[in-house]
């Protein structure tokens, strides 16, 4: 899309509005169409999994939800706000770069590969967003920082490097670094497939108490038992859409679809 889009913008969103809500979202890397018309709406507090095979989309989609990755048709917003764009006269403008940043604040995101900086400790891992992007002032940072890691069952790691850290501790820390910019939205792109199995566990049970805490989360996962125990709803996407969703009990136990079924039966 161009930095002037001359699109028509929706009303106000109103209080009862989701906390995410896209229609209709394309996206195209050259040739290849990734995501063909997603339409999804997320309700605050509310924990939806995203399920399918590797190049379904679901990465993509989770990308494009906090404006890492601009959609080429379509519109998603986050809390009432168009993701990367502005209303101006009756117009959607592109946001800048220090903008989109600032909105990016408010959404949480968890990788699968941690993305923790190798030369600073746990503990300046988790207050580095904050003091730069926050302008928060370190004692404060370094207060709530300490809780978060003590949530997370790292309370002894605050002085450790991530690479004196297992895989699990990296993830956890990584989830608690996020938490730290007290985000409106938490998004996981696969957290666990990175970890060795033993290690997978720990890192869920932090998910699951985030759920029951009331977090809105949407996860992109392999891991179906803890979808099917978590998630509030279960998408199933398949070559760039969503083929069934639904609750979770329904989706992953009674699938209707014949993809969904299939795809199930390989996983399990």
């Amino acid at each position: 899309m161009s930095s002037d889009t001359t699109v028509q913008v929706r009303s106000a969103e109103t209080s009862a509005s989701p906390m995410v809500r896209a229609e209709r979202v394309r996206k195209s890397f050259g040739r290849l169409e990734v995501l063909r018309g997603i339409t999804l709406d997320v309700a605050e507090g509310e924990v939806v999994c995203l399920i399918g095979p590797s190049g379904s989309g679901k990465s993509t989609f989770l990308r494009c939800i906090n404006h890492l990755e601009r959609v080429d048709g379509g519109r998603i917003w986050v809390d009432g706000k168009v993701v990367g764009y502005a209303q101006r006269g009756g117009r959607l403008h592109e946001l800048s770069d220090k903008e989109i940043c600032k909105r990016r604040t408010e959404i949480g995101m968890v990788f699968q590969h941690f993305n923790l900086f190798p030369h600073m400790t746990v503990l300046q891992n988790l207050i580095e967003a904050p003091r730069r992007a926050l302008r928060e002032k370190k004692e404060s940072a370094t207060e709530r920082a300490l809780e978060l890691l003590d949530r997370v069952g790292l309370a002894d790691k605050a002085g450790a490097y991530p690479r004196q850290l297992s895989g699990g501790q990296q993830q956890r820390v990584a989830i608690a670094r996020a938490l730290c910019m007290r985000p409106k939205l938490l998004l996981f792109d696969e957290p666990t497939s990175a970890l060795d199995p033993e290690l997978v566990g720990e890192v869920l049970t932090v998910m699951r108490d985030l759920a029951a805490s009331g977090m809105t989360m949407i996860v992109v996962t392999h891991e179906i038992g803890f979808a099917r125990e978590v998630a509030d709803r279960v998408l199933f996407f398949d070559n760039g859409q969503v083929v069934e969703e639904g609750p979770a009990d329904q989706v992953i136990a009674n699938p209707r679809h014949s993809r969904t079924r299939a795809f199930l039966s390989a996983v399990r």
